[in-house]
C-alpha cells in the first residue's frame, strides 16, 4: 500500500512540472514553420510529393503554404530501473500558412497553423526520470489519437525593425529554426531538456502576444502571456483568471573569432500563485497559504565553429543555457544545458545533423525536503547524442542514445537509445 502511495504521488510531481515548459529564450524566436535548410533549386524538391505538378507553388504565390510531417519512433531502454520495453510510436504535423500580402488583403499578415496528431504506445519517460526522453510522444498533452491545433496565431510586420505575434502559440515553434534546441522531438534531440527546457514558469501552449523589434545592437522580446496551459482550448473565456505572466529577452548577435555569436539574457515573472512547496504534504489544516509569484532568469550563448558560406545559417557550433529560478513555487531552482551540434559535421553530407548534449536540473530544496521520505528526489541530469542522416532530402532517418541520471533517488543509472524516421510530405 505504501508504494502505491508513494507512486501517486511522484504522479503529481511529473504533472506539476509537464504543465510548466519553455524553451529558456524567447529572444531566438524564429518564423514558426518547419525546417531551417537554404532553399533547393528545384521547388519542394525536399517534399516527398514535390511541387504538385507546379500547383504547391501557384498556392505559395497567392498566400497559402501548406506542410506535412511524418514521424516515427522505436524506443527503449537498455538498462535502468523500470519497464525497459522497445516499442513504435508516431505522430503527423501539419504546417499551414497564410500571407495576407500575397491574398491581397493587407501588407505584412499571417496566419500561422501547427496541427499535431500522436499515435501508439511508446512511454514518453523512462527510468524513473523527471525528464520525458521522448518529447515527440507526450505532445501535444493529453490522450493519444486526438488531434490538436497547437498553435493558431496572427503575425504582423509592423515596420523593418519591429513585429507582433498574437493568439495560441505552441512553445516549442518558437525554437522553430534553432539548430540546436527545438525541433519538435522529430528532427533533432529526444530529450525534452534540449526541446523544450523547462523553466517552470511557461506553459507547452500559451494564449497571449509577443512583441519583437530590433535596436542596433539587440534584439528584443517583450511577451505577455496567460499562465496556464491552453493545448485543448480554442478561446478560452477565463484568460489571465489566475494571473499574468511577463517576459523580457534581450539578444546581441555578433561576432567572435569571425564566426557568428549570439548571447541572450531574459527573465519571466508570473503573478499566479502556486503551492508552498515546503508544505505540498501537510494536512490542509497546517498549511499557511499559497505562495505568491514565481521567477526565472536566464542567460544564453551560441558559438559556430564552421559556417556554411554557400547555405547561410547552417553550420555547427557550440550552445549553452543556463537559468536560475525562486525554486518556491517554482519546482526548479536552476538550470544548465548545452552542447555541440548543428549541420554538415561531414562537409560531403551538408543536409546531416548531430548534436551532443548535456543538461542538469536543480529541482526546488523545499519539494525535496517535503516530499521526502516517501519519495526521494535528487537533482537530474543526463546526456544525449544523435545523428541524422539525410537519406534523401524529405527522407531523415536519425540514431539516438541518452544516458541518465533520474531524478527519483531509487532509480538506477538509465540508457536510452532508439530510432527515428522522418518524412516531409
Amino acid at each position: 500500500m505504501k508504494r502505491k502511495t508513494s507512486y501517486s504521488r511522484r504522479s503529481v510531481f511529473l504533472s506539476a512540472c509537464l504543465a510548466s515548459l519553455v524553451p529558456a529564450f524567447a529572444g531566438e524566436i524564429q518564423s514558426a514553420a518547419p525546417g531551417s535548410a537554404a532553399p533547393i533549386k528545384e521547388p519542394f524538391a525536399d517534399r516527398l510529393t514535390g511541387d504538385w505538378g507546379g500547383l504547391r507553388t501557384s498556392l505559395a504565390e497567392h498566400g497559402l503554404s501548406m506542410d506535412l510531417e511524418s514521424t516515427h519512433f522505436y524506443q527503449g531502454m537498455f538498462s535502468g530501473t523500470g519497464r525497459d520495453d522497445f516499442e513504435y510510436g508516431g505522430r503527423l504535423d501539419g504546417f499551414f500558412n497564410l500571407d495576407t500580402d500575397k491574398l491581397g488583403l493587407w501588407e505584412g499578415g499571417g496566419l500561422r497553423t501547427h496541427l499535431e496528431y500522436r499515435y501508439g504506445e511508446l512511454s514518453g519517460s523512462r527510468g524513473g526520470a523527471v525528464w520525458p526522453t521522448n518529447t515527440g510522444s507526450i505532445f501535444p498533452l493529453g490522450s493519444e489519437d486526438d488531434l490538436v491545433a497547437s498553435s493558431i496565431f496572427l503575425t504582423q510586420k509592423l515596420c523593418d525593425s519591429a513585429s507582433v505575434m498574437l493568439g495560441k502559440i505552441n512553445a516549442v515553434d518558437l525554437l522553430a529554426s534553432d539548430p540546436f534546441f527545438g525541433g519538435w522531438g522529430n528532427t533533432r534531440f529526444s530529450n525534452i531538456a534540449f526541446v523544450a527546457p523547462p523553466s517552470g514558469v511557461f506553459p507547452p501552449v500559451i494564449f497571449g502576444g509577443i512583441l519583437k523589434f530590433k535596436t542596433k545592437a539587440v534584439t528584443w522580446t517583450l511577451m505577455a502571456y496567460d499562465p496556464e496551459d491552453r493545448t485543448r482550448e480554442y478561446w478560452p473565456d477565463d484568460l489571465f483568471s489566475s494571473g499574468g505572466n511577463f517576459s523580457l529577452t534581450a539578444t546581441y548577435a555578433g561576432k567572435l573569432a569571425g564566426r557568428t555569436t549570439l548571447y541572450s539574457l531574459g527573465g519571466v515573472y508570473s503573478t499566479k500563485e502556486g503551492a508552498n512547496l515546503s508544505e505540498l504534504l501537510l494536512p490542509a489544516d497546517l498549511k499557511t497559504g499559497n505562495k505568491d509569484g514565481s521567477y526565472s532568469i536566464s542567460f544564453g550563448f551560441s558559438h559556430y565553429l564552421q559556417e556554411n558560406s554557400g547555405r547561410p545559417g547552417d553550420g555547427w557550433g557550440l550552445f549553452f543555457k543556463a537559468a536560475l529560478a525562486d525554486g518556491n513555487p517554482n519546482p526548479i531552482r536552476s538550470s544548465i544545458s548545452g552542447g555541440i551540434g548543428g549541420k554538415g559535421l561531414i562537409t560531403s553530407r551538408p543536409d546531416d545533423s548531430f548534436g551532443v548534449g548535456y543538461f542538469y536540473y536543480n529541482f526546488s530544496n523545499d519539494l525535496q525536503s517535503a516530499l521526502s521520505p516517501l519519495i526521494e528526489i535528487q537533482d537530474e541530469q543526463g546526456a544525449e547524442v544523435f545523428y541524422n542522416v539525410a537519406v534523401t532530402p524529405w527522407f531523415h532517418v536519425t540514431a539516438d542514445l541518452q544516458i541518465l541520471s533520474p531524478a527519483r533517488a531509487a532509480s538506477e543509472t538509465a540508457v536510452v537509445g532508439g530510432l527515428r524516421a522522418n518524412v516531409r510530405f
